[in-house]
């Protein structure tokens, strides 16, 4: 199935980039969606800016410093940023997803003995350091502490150590939140509020995974069971159940789902982009790594397969900043600040360049 233009004007509006579904804050913007992709540092702000009311980029930072916002890996392996409020909530209801990790995980000498040594040696550094501290300063705890975190192939440098700081993430010790020099410290997530009952084997997860389902609906969609099982990492089995229960969950909860073209939306979506269809056809410039386009497994009404090649050109996960006009990718930003327009975009390459100079500008500003 190709998903129409009319799918991904909604899209649009459900996340929150026109001015009628923004958010007031930092908070509000990432809670709107639920996790936002976060692999990307330096692409976050922007990607939480463009879903605001007039915030500034100190703000965003205000978000993280405060511990409202966090970043870790909530879900299928990739860092996400979650408000602190959902962070266990999102983690223990899809740990069960991470098993395949896990095991590859155990091949690279990261057996329990050794990961529970390294728990407590970052219990013990963050209880000296409680506003956080940097990966290498994590590392070097446990290299003086005897642990190593290097393997013995040099093929696969700092995987072991990858491996062993998510593993920590996953077992909800650690999560990263202020930003200093480019990166987000890491802080001690025990304290963040906990999500009993949610996880696979216990009393509420199957509601919890109808709720997941109607937040990820009412934020992203509209969406299908193949866009939620390859969002959060479910199996498409799990995925459906969990659709199938999201409209009566999501009126329980205050977020009516309903029906839209190409899937489960927002009840009020058809409305709000009939009102607001001018503003959703304009054009945004968006970074790298947005969940505009990678929120979702069909992405048929944003871009074709010349478009995600333009987005991605060398299949190797690493994404272009993109430029949507209409409902479409029209253009993306290359090395060097070039712009490369989509088939037949060519009018538009002037207006893109100029909005992703605002929005450089926008991420340059001085933070607080």
């Amino acid at each position: 199935m190709v998903l129409s233009w009319r799918a991904s004007l909604g899209r649009i509006v459900a996340q929150g980039l026109v001015s009628a579904t923004a958010a007031p804050s930092p908070l509000d913007a990432v809670e709107n969606l639920l996790a936002l992709q976060g692999q990307q540092v330096s692409a976050i702000p922007w990607a939480i800016g463009v879903r605001c009311a007039g915030v500034s980029r100190a703000q965003v930072s205000v978000a993280f410093d405060s511990g409202a916002l966090v970043r870790s890996w909530p879900m299928r392996g990739t860092v996400h940023v979650t408000s602190a409020r959902d962070h266990h909530w999102l983690r223990r209801l899809l740990r069960h997803r991470s098993g395949a990790w896990e095991r590859r995980a155990l091949s690279l000498g990261l057996d329990e003995a050794l990961v529970e040594r390294a728990a407590q040696v970052a219990c013990d550094l963050l209880e000296a350091s409680p506003r956080g501290v940097s990966r290498a300063d994590l590392v070097n705890a446990w290299e003086s502490s005897g642990i190593d975190t290097v393997t013995a192939s040099s093929s696969q440098t700092g995987l072991r150590r990858r491996h062993l700081v998510m593993r920590l993430h996953l077992d909800g010790l650690l999560a990263a939140g202020p930003l200093r020099a480019g990166e987000h410290l890491m802080i001690d997530a025990q304290a963040l509020p906990g999500a009993p009952g949610v996880a696979k084997g216990e009393a509420g997860h199957e509601e919890a995974l109808a709720v997941l389902a109607a937040r990820y609906a009412w934020g992203h969609g509209p969406i299908g069971e193949a866009d939620l099982a390859r969002w959060t990492g479910l199996t498409v089995t799990e995925a459906r159940r969990a659709i199938a229960q999201a409209s009566e969950v999501g009126d329980s909860i205050g977020l009516p789902i309903a029906e839209f073209e190409g899937g489960l939306a927002r009840s009020d979506l058809a409305d709000l982009v009939e009102a607001h269809r001018d503003e959703a056809e304009a054009m945004l410039a968006l970074p790298s790594f947005d969940e505009l386009h990678v929120g979702y497994k069909d992405r048929s009404c944003l871009t074709d397969e010349a478009g995600e090649v333009l987005i991605c050109p060398a299949k190797n996960g690493m994404f272009r900043p993109i430029a949507v006009a209409r409902g479409r990718l029209v253009a993306v930003r290359g090395p060097g600040s070039d712009i490369v327009t989509a088939h037949g975009c060519g009018g538009y390459e002037e207006l893109a360049r100029r909005m992703f100079g605002d929005w450089e500008r926008w991420l340059s500003e001085i933070q607080r």
